[in-house]
């Protein structure tokens, strides 16, 4: 343990806060402007106790136009992941230990909206990239202001375009074409009035995928209406219909003959996954009296079908909840801040064989009605004497599932109940402003995170009462500064896990979970920025670099006879870097190249199955015209092989390997927005 604590206080490392500018601003200025950051509901800038990464519209759209995974994976401490096509898995500071599929144990708010179901399942593929403007990436335990986690948060945000001179309306569409059937193409239309703005946007994406049964078919539609009056008020609705098939994992021999070859079967039994989403949400801010309220209500239904090898889903769900915070400045260095959030889900779910192909269900296996409800309380005192600042958050977390089984084919029917809560959740956080731009911090925060629904109830029938919640403790320090051309973030930590949630498949291949135990993550994050004029008019460099240094162990690990204690928790890479360089010519050429190393990923307890390491190199350029921009880009320049999103503790068949695309390519053109 000493020699642990040692490393942990050696780890130095840096991480970037990046810029939030419009499409119109320059790609690089000769000094990089401050960034605000909103976390924690106090914007401010770079004077945050939190380890916190902001990214813009135009760095998310730079690699890629069909997702976020290229502009997160770039960034340290988190790991993105397409393991079918359009489906995500996110880890931040942590292994894909618990999360076979989806985001789990993240916090996740979209304009403001609690997004997720209780117990923090995330169907993040509701959203295309075209509903996501900005994104803020909190990494490490946020208790005492958001939901349960251990992992981090992510604050997803959707602007409205602003207005042309002269022109209370403006657009902007995209069309894009590229490898493997790719077709994609979103319009967005705002209208700006004295007090209001409408934001409407429509968006498709369609690809055949690099694998055989990869296919994928999205069509989104959003609209947000901004009121400002004595308050801020706002209004999102966004529908998703999405498609797509699960080509399945592969087993070291099959990765090897054929990467593009689906899971035998998964074509034959149509696996795939097919949403119909609704969300419609509410949020206002206003002042009242000495008070400053914001609050949020939401309301969301989806309709799920899911074909797989073995068996037929068929479910409804419908949810609701709200968020509610009041913030008062006690006086002008000290404020308070009380708040709730609640999230209520139900669902009727059946499950089925699967005899014909995906055409229909067969015959019922069991089918169940079931009752989330997750509710959160949460306060926070910030103290700020001059260049001080200290931040104390208490939060109490309770979660129950209430499971109604009202057939079952071995005849055992009833009532299941269970229950899940942290009492107190505990985050302290003290920094302090020095010199011209920088900031020093260190904080200690709580970690909690419950099963999530489709932890508790898996596919094959069981309901796992026996499953505890995960709880850590997260040590952390950290450094930022901004010395004009340069910006700098250093953060270390320490974080200790009881009772971690381990993901595993049986014999038929369906995702089960267990507690593994407790386990040690040492972590560091590492990067910087550096913009610069160049000698030649018009001509500007930025340059980018990210480490991120994992060692991530299990402390005690017993099972089936074997001693796994010691062992590196399998998804977890030991060391990530990236480097990138972007170059602009007079604000109308842009040529960008990025490296990802990725080292070699331990797919098992015992460790003795990895993920090889691979370099992933994506290459950008574009070329704007007035308001019309052309632009192009290639991933997987090396064409190397890859297997992106592996599957972890296989129990039969060996299947760990998810293969990516090789050598791929987008060309496409954007029409209007912000480029006057």
């Amino acid at each position: 343990m000493s020699v642990a604590i040692t490393q942990c206080v050696l780890i130095v490392s840096f991480s970037s806060l990046l810029s939030a500018q419009t499409v119109s601003d320059s790609l690089v200025t000769s000094d990089l402007p401050p960034t605000t950051v909103t976390a924690f509901g106090q914007p401010g800038t770079d004077r945050q106790p939190v380890a916190t990464i902001k990214v813009n519209k135009e760095e998310l759209r730079r690699y890629d136009e069909s997702s976020l995974v290229a502009t997160l994976n770039r960034l340290p401490g988190v790991r993105f992941e397409e393991r079918a096509t359009a489906s995500y898995r996110v880890a931040i500071r942590g292994a894909s230990l618990r999360s076979p599929f989806g985001v789990r144990n993240t916090q996740v708010y979209w304009n403001g909206l609690p997004y997720g179901e209780p117990g923090g399942d995330v169907p993040l593929n509701f959203l295309d990239a075209s509903n996501i403007d900005g994104v803020e990436v909190l990494r490490g335990p946020t208790g005492g202001f958001y939901g349960p986690g251990t992992a981090g948060t992510l604050l997803l945000n959707t602007q409205a375009l602003k207005p042309r001179p002269n022109h209370s309306t403006n657009a902007a569409a995209s069309l894009t074409a590229g490898s493997y059937g790719y077709l994609r193409g979103d319009l967005q239309v705002s209208k700006t009035g004295k007090e209001r703005r409408h934001d409407v946007r429509l968006g498709f994406q369609s690809t055949d995928g690099y694998r055989d049964h990869s296919s994928m078919d999205r069509i989104n539609a959003q609209y947000s209406g901004y009121l400002d009056g004595k308050g801020k008020t706002a209004l999102h609705a966004l529908y998703t219909d999405l498609s797509y098939d699960l080509p399945g994992g592969l087993n070291a021999e099959q990765f090897a003959e054929n990467p593009r070859q689906a899971r035998p079967g998964s074509e034959e039994t149509d696996a795939s996954i097919n949403y119909r989403n609704i969300l419609l949400g509410l949020t206002d801010q206003r002042a009242l009296g000495t008070w400053r309220l914001e609050s949020a209500l939401y309301a969301t239904g989806f309709y799920f079908d899911h074909p797989f090898n073995f068996d037929y889903k068929r479910e409804i769900n419908l949810g609701t909840g709200g968020r509610l915070a009041l913030r008062r400045l006690l006086r002008d260095d000290l404020d308070l801040t009380l708040g709730t959030e609640i999230r209520l889900q139900r669902r009727f779910a059946n499950n089925y064989t699967n005899p014909d192909g995906g055409r229909r269900p067969g015959a019922l296996n069991f089918s169940d009605e079931l009752l989330g409800l997750e509710q959160l309380y949460f306060g926070q005192l910030r103290y700020q004497p001059g260049p001080w600042d200290f931040t104390v958050g208490l939060s109490n977390n309770q979660l129950r599932y209430t499971v109604d089984r009202t057939f079952n084919t071995d005849g055992e029917t009833g009532l299941t109940e269970f229950n899940s809560d942290r009492p107190v959740s505990l985050r302290l956080a003290a920094g302090y402003r020095f010199g011209d731009g920088q900031y020093v911090y260190a904080s200690r925060a709580d970690g909690f995170s419950p099963p999530t629904l489709d932890e508790f109830r898996t596919n094959e029938g069981s309901l796992n009462v026996e499953l505890n919640p995960e709880i850590g403790t997260n040590y952390e320090i950290g450094y930022r500064a901004s010395p004009g051309k340069w910006r700098l973030d250093a953060t270390a930590f320490y974080f200790r896990l009881d009772e971690a949630i381990n993901g595993f498949a049986d014999e038929r291949g369906t995702q089960l979970f267990r507690n593994a135990g407790s386990t040690t993550q040492l972590g560091a994050e590492l990067a910087v920025q550096y913009a610069t004029d160049l000698p030649v008019a018009g001509w500007r460099l930025w340059l980018y670099g990210a480490y991120t240094y994992y060692d991530f162990t299990y402390d005690e690990l017993e099972r089936g006879g074997e001693d796994f204690s010691g062992q590196r928790i399998p998804g977890a890479a030991p060391h990530t870097t990236n480097v990138e360089a972007l170059l602009t010519v007079k604000d109308k050429v842009t040529f960008g190249l990025l490296h990802n190393f990725v080292d070699a990923i331990p797919l098992n307890d015992a460790n003795d199955v990895v993920a090889e390491s691979y370099h992933l190199v994506r290459a950008t350029a574009s070329y704007r015209i007035r308001r019309v921009r052309f632009f192009a880009s290639v991933s997987n320049l090396l064409n190397e092989r890859m297997s992106f999103g592996n599957d972890l503790n296989p129990r039969f068949g060996g299947r760990y390997f998810q293969p990516a695309p090789g050598r791929n390519f987008q060309l496409g053109v954007r029409f209007g927005g912000n480029t006057e």
